[in-house]
């Protein structure tokens, strides 16, 4: 009997409790959110995956238990609110978490802050967020900074939208500057390749002339190595022939025969040396118009590559940025603040969770209970003795 009256009365406290914080709420720090605290309180429960992908709960996982817990609950469709230390990351990074008591940034030192029931199908396109908390101040708090740092996701992620909306459109701006000045250049070089190529491989196609023209360059460069071999040759034999003629060469006097015979030779060696640099100059010639055509080819292939380069980068810019304007204009859902459901947050009472003033408000009145009871029991027992002293007299 003495343990169902402390217990009712304990209830009765606890739910006295909750009616006057309700009536009670802070000042609003800048959230639309509402609140509405529950007389129904929930147990300290954190989810985690483990190797197999399977949800493990831990229930009261910490050595510092929270007194409230803040239900926050999310559209499924806003994707960077799904896991725990994501959700936590939010909070710390919203300038509302500078207003949390220091009781409760210890509390979220240890991971247990946050539970999000990511599986949950309790209501169709949402999902619960937990936010546990040392005081009904904090646990708001954690909701509004949730909501404000989710929130500033969603606007970071329109400023970098709008960051690079600008960088696409200076490309954009630069290709078309760029691509009508390739397009002449390209016009012009084609006219010299086409000249080219008609004058040294007209029957030929693309790929024929330019092999081709790689294979007589090959050949004029052996050609020209071999020539250049005959040239010193002859050049040595002008060069011993003139020493004779001089008489620097055999120490003395040359006859008439002999002289006139290296006239003779010197002048077959110089007709000989005019044909070979003739020869040569014919080899160059041929080469350094294969090398021009060559270069024209490689030109002329690098010029379509920049034209078509920048033709695609056009049409894609311009593909890319009427995407962005349309989602800029209606968001997807990772572009906007998370939607909460109903606008509203409950805030409930932990499960065997009570501020050292309610123990001592419960102790003061478990005791006062106590000696009324033990009051009427001594008033009870002194009218049992009265009655049954006076029972002999009647």
């Amino acid at each position: 009997m003495k343990r169902l009256l402390i217990s009712l009365l304990l209830a009765s406290l606890a739910a006295a409790e909750a009616c006057s914080a309700a009536e009670s709420e802070p000042n609003d720090v800048g959230s639309k959110l509402t609140f509405s605290l529950s007389e129904t309180r929930q147990s300290w429960a954190v989810a985690e995956k483990n190797e197999k992908g399977e949800t493990i709960v831990y229930a009261d996982p910490g050595p510092v238990k929270p007194m409230y817990v803040a239900e926050l609950i999310l559209r499924r469709d806003y994707p960077r609110s799904i896991t725990q230390r994501g959700v936590l990351a939010e909070i710390e990074k919203s300038p509302l978490a500078k207003k949390l008591s220091a009781a409760q940034r210890q509390f979220m030192k240890g991971e247990y802050a946050v539970r999000v029931e990511e599986e949950s199908r309790r209501l169709p396109k949402y999902y619960p967020t937990w936010l546990y908390a040392v005081s009904e101040a904090d646990a708001k708090l954690m909701a509004q900074a949730c909501i404000d740092g989710l929130g500033r996701l969603a606007d970071e992620g329109i400023l970098e939208y709008r960051r690079r909306l600008a960088e696409q459109r200076e490309k954009l701006d630069q290709a078309q500057r760029d691509l009508p000045k390739r397009e002449a250049e390209l016009k012009a070089c084609e006219q010299e390749y086409n000249a080219a190529k008609q004058a040294r491989h007209e029957f030929e196609s693309d790929d024929e002339a330019a092999k081709s023209s790689m294979q007589t360059i090959t050949e004029m460069d052996k050609a020209l190595d071999t020539l250049q071999i005959e040239l010193a040759g002859i050049r040595q034999k002008l060069k011993t022939v003139e020493q004779y003629r001089k008489g620097t060469k055999g120490g003395q006097d040359l006859s008439s025969e002999l002289y006139l015979k290296l006239d003779e030779m010197f002048v077959e060696q110089m007709i000989e040396l005019s044909g070979l640099e003739a020869r040569r100059e014919v080899a160059e010639l041929i080469r350094a118009k294969e090398q021009r055509f060559l270069g024209l080819a490689s030109e002329r292939s690098e010029l379509q590559r920049d034209v078509r380069d920048l033709k695609e980068s056009v049409d894609r810019c311009k593909s890319w940025i009427a995407d962005v304007q349309e989602q800029l204009k209606n968001p997807p859902a990772y572009l906007l603040a998370p939607k909460v459901y109903r606008n509203n947050v409950t805030i409930y009472r932990i499960k065997g969770a009570y501020t050292p003033e309610e123990l001592e408000r419960f102790k003061r009145v478990g005791e006062q209970m106590m000696r009324g009871e033990e009051e009427m029991m001594k008033e009870y027992q002194h009218q049992m003795e009265t009655e049954m002293g006076a029972e002999p007299n009647q």
